[in-house]
Parts: C-alpha cells; sequence; structure tokens
C-alpha cells in the first residue's frame, strides 16, 4: 500500500473521486487554500498583488462557504496560466445547492452574511458552477491581472 493509501489525513471526497490536479489538491482550510494560490502564483512574480489579493478573497469565500454550508472541501485545484495573468481555481463540495446572495448584500452595513457569493462574482472574470457525478457541484472561478 502507498503513503497516500494509508496516509489517514489525506482527504478524498465521500463519492471515492480524487481532487483534480493541481496545486493544492489537498486542501482543506481556507489558511490552506490561501497557500495554495500564492504557490500557484508564485513563478510570476511581475503579474502584481492585486491578482492574489483578488484570489485570495475569493479562495476564503468559496471553502469558508464549503465548511459551513457543504460538509467541508472534497476538491481543490489552483492554477496559473498566460504568465500568470490568469488563475483558475476549482473548489469541489458534496452539497448540490448552490450558492446564493446578490450584490445589494453588499451595500447593506447591517446585513449579517450573504456577501461572499456577491465579492467572488465582484472579483471573478468568469464563474462557472457544474454539478458532480453522485453529487456535489465544482465551482470554477477565473480571476485576471
Amino acid at each position: 500500500m502507498s503513503r497516500a493509501e494509508t496516509d489517514p489525513t489525506r482527504r478524498h471526497s465521500p463519492t471515492g473521486r480524487r481532487p483534480r490536479p493541481g496545486v493544492g489538491a489537498g486542501v482543506r482550510t481556507a489558511a490552506e487554500a490561501r497557500a495554495a494560490v500564492t504557490e500557484a502564483l508564485a513563478g510570476h512574480p511581475a503579474v502584481g498583488g492585486r491578482l492574489l489579493g483578488d484570489a485570495c478573497l475569493a479562495v476564503t469565500e468559496l471553502v469558508t462557504n464549503a465548511i459551513r454550508h457543504a460538509g467541508g472541501v472534497t476538491g481543490f485545484a489552483a492554477r496559473a496560466g498566460e504568465g500568470g495573468r490568469v488563475l483558475t481555481i476549482e473548489v469541489e463540495d458534496a452539497c448540490d445547492a448552490h450558492p446564493r446572495g446578490d450584490r445589494a448584500n453588499l451595500e447593506d452595513p447591517t446585513r449579517l452574511g450573504g456577501r461572499g457569493w456577491p465579492l467572488i462574482q465582484l472579483v471573478a472574470s468568469d464563474w462557472e458552477i457544474h454539478p458532480l457525478p453522485g453529487g456535489g457541484k465544482r465551482i470554477r472561478v477565473v480571476l485576471t491581472a
């Protein structure tokens, strides 16, 4: 048996799917997701800090929502492309429900929640939600410098 098969800290989805390839395949927390995004962009220091900042905000919200509302992260990938000017982030969880919230939530200072998904939509250049075989979803977010 390989170490990956016997390592109790290695996460797999409830459906047995392994996380998609990319930086951060074992991400479980928002801090690990931010580290994976930083690693994915590390080879492209000239791109600038705004992409990294937006990406850290997006993965914090995506992973936190997966933990709070969907039982945790079942897959994660972060890939830089086009010389680091494009970052694609994928977060999978076991819940079929799509994120909710609209941009009006960002303008209501009395609202206690519901800002995460609108913030992601604000910083992302593109996003998609795909159902996964066996249940759950994959949220793909694309950010550009």
